[in-house]
């Protein structure tokens, strides 16, 4: 009797084993499946979000970039000289600059020295911007000077001094002032020439 119970156990299991769902053998006997479709559904929608986080990224990339170019309104009294004359666009550019960076000193630096609320960090701010923009002035001479005798090398050289100048002003009194517009509208203005003169002296030293 206990033979004939052991058969029917047998047998009763190995059907219910063929009645199984597909799916659930499926799952039993591969169990890494359903994880690795997860995983790959998920890779797929990590490196979809990477793409369009990257897509999105670029554009601003690109206008900051432009931005970011220094721009420069040429003086009026600057005659209308070809670019390709470098050595009269020079002197035409340079002496427009020097004319307005004496004014700057005058208009805006002597006369905040000359306010008696000015304190004392203020004072030694304006002093130190006083004294570059004169060696910014001796280094605007020499650079016509430099075209004129065609040494574009040396020319290069007091042009970068020029824009370190005014630039060592500009750190200055964001840093007394912050955001002062006077300074940094001069300071935007005057990098302008100088990278434009820098490109026209690159250009013809090449």
């Amino acid at each position: 009797m206990a033979f004939y119970s052991q058969i029917i156990l047998v047998f009763a299991i190995s059907l219910f084993l063929t009645t199984l769902p597909s799916k659930a053998y499926n799952a039993y006997s591969n169990p890494y499946q359903s994880s690795s479709s997860s995983s790959s559904s998920s890779s797929s929608a990590s490196a979809s979000a990477t793409f369009s986080s990257s897509s999105s990224v670029s554009t601003p990339s690109l206008s900051l970039l432009s931005s970011s170019k220094k721009t420069f309104e040429t003086p009026k009294n600057v005659p209308s000289i070809s670019a390709s004359d470098v050595s009269a666009y020079i002197k035409s550019i340079m002496d427009a600059t020097m004319s307005k960076t004496h004014l700057f000193i005058v208009n805006v630096i002597e006369k905040r020295l000359a306010d008696p609320n000015t304190d004392i960090y203020a004072k030694d701010c304006l002093e130190t911007c006083k004294s570059v923009y004169h060696d910014a002035l001796d280094a605007m001479k020499r650079t016509e000077e430099d075209v004129k005798a065609r040494n574009y090398y040396k020319a290069n050289v007091d042009v970068s001094a020029m824009s370190t100048n005014i630039d060592t002003c500009n750190e200055c009194a964001t840093s007394i002032y912050g955001e002062d517009t006077d300074f940094k509208k001069f300071d935007n203005w005057a990098q302008g020439i100088a990278s434009d003169c820098l490109e026209k002296i690159t250009a013809k030293s090449n």
